[in-house]
């Protein structure tokens, strides 16, 4: 995004960043990365090229635009959770499995299961282990987001009164696949299947292997 468009942002073209953002989450979700075109994002958006360009410069910025966006969108309802829980409104009872996983369900419920999210993400990656070299923008921001992710789970364990014996990003990496792959085992499945049912089952489990009671 250049300097030009940021200084000529106004609640408008806010509202048209983001239709466009919504449609090319469709169309890759529908067309993968390398499939879709801004011919296909601005017929889903109902806009012109014009409209297009004068807010993104191509569809690798779009890419980019709609990764923070859908990151932001998670950090904030695991923030918020989080948030609940440091001022008591979530309970953390977590000395046992089935406490921790009540927890666990918890968090798991306050994010919203969403399949054109998971296509995109699962096609993101795809593309950057295909074309590593045009990647870069989604591997970055792949990085920060498990550092987020870290922080969150070592901030959620601590008032939990747990620390973690393992790196608090691979313990991000394996929460991050077993809930995507919860979420994907669930589409496959088809008939309303429940997203959470395996990250409900083993994440509790992974908290707890990879943690102790913390010692004052």
């Amino acid at each position: 995004m250049t300097e030009t468009r940021d200084a000529v942002r106004s609640p408008r073209r806010d509202a048209t960043r983001e239709r466009v953002l919504d449609a090319a989450r469709d169309v890759f979700a529908d067309r993968g990365v390398n499939g879709a075109t801004v011919e296909e994002i601005c017929d889903r958006a109902g806009f012109t090229r014009g409209a297009f360009y004068s807010n993104f410069e191509d569809k690798a910025d779009v890419l980019e635009a709609l990764i923070a966006r859908e990151h932001a969108r998670l950090l904030a309802h695991l923030d918020a959770t989080l948030a609940l829980a440091e001022d008591g409104g979530l309970a953390l009872d977590v000395a046992t499995a089935p406490g921790l996983a009540a927890v666990v369900d918890q968090v798991l419920a306050s994010i919203p299961a969403d399949r054109q999210l998971t296509l995109v993400m699962t096609e993101l990656e795809i593309h950057a282990v295909r074309e590593p070299g045009a990647s870069a923008a989604f591997r970055e921001a792949d990085e920060r987001f498990r550092s987020r992710i870290a922080s969150v789970i070592e901030r959620g364990m601590s008032l939990a009164g747990r620390t973690l014996l393992a790196d608090p990003v691979d313990v991000a990496d394996a929460a991050v696949s077993i809930v995507a792959r919860s979420v994907r085992r669930a589409l496959l499945e088809g008939g309303g299947a429940d997203t959470d049912a395996m990250a409900r089952a083993i994440l509790p489990l992974l908290l707890l292997g990879v943690s102790r009671p913390r010692q004052e």
